[in-house]
């Protein structure tokens, strides 16, 4: 069996995930501020123990459950989200693997701008496209606040990061 598919990936991922939801769902009364650096904490954690694959199965789950729990208010947002998610873990898995000194901060950085970029266009004029007027505090929502979760959320996964033992770290990231 391939090690992306074995049980300790799967299990691993599956939990990132129900922890993603724990505090998307369970904490959604204290708003983007509180949740979202939880969420990105969570793509960067996965990305960082489990794979990019975990943090990009977990970043394109988490907006969908969102929307089914009616906290994502507009379907068309979701594959945005998606997106913008797995640029997040992407971008900072590959960053991390190209710097041997300070790859993971550069990793975060530079993860949070793309996020932050690709949403805040996105919001901006390809929505549009799909609905024909996007709330304006939807828009506030997916720009600039975006960039402080990310970078939030990252950070917080950093420190978490050094503090684990290495032995729970997936070998084949």
């Amino acid at each position: 069996m391939k090690k992306n598919l074995s049980t300790v990936y799967i299990v691993r991922t599956g939990l990132l995930l129900a922890l993603a939801l724990v505090f998307q769902i369970g904490l959604n009364k204290f708003g983007q501020t509180v949740v979202g650096p939880l969420v990105n904490f969570i793509l960067i954690i996965s990305a960082g123990i489990v794979g990019t694959g975990a943090g990009i199965i977990v970043g394109c789950l988490t907006p969908i459950i969102a929307y089914f729990f009616g906290i994502m208010p507009l379907f068309p947002l979701v594959p945005f989200i998606m997106i913008g998610n797995s640029i997040l873990v992407i971008l900072f898995s590959f960053v991390r693997n190209k710097f041997s000194k300070g790859g993971e901060y550069f990793g975060v950085v530079i993860s949070a701008i793309g996020k932050f970029v690709f949403l805040a266009v996105s919001v901006r004029y390809l929505v549009g496209l799909f609905v024909p007027k996007v709330p304006a505090k939807l828009i506030t929502a997916l720009s600039l606040p975006q960039l402080y979760n990310a970078l939030i959320g990252g950070i917080l996964a950093l420190v978490i990061i050094k503090l684990l033992p290495k032995s729970i770290f997936l070998k084949n990231k």
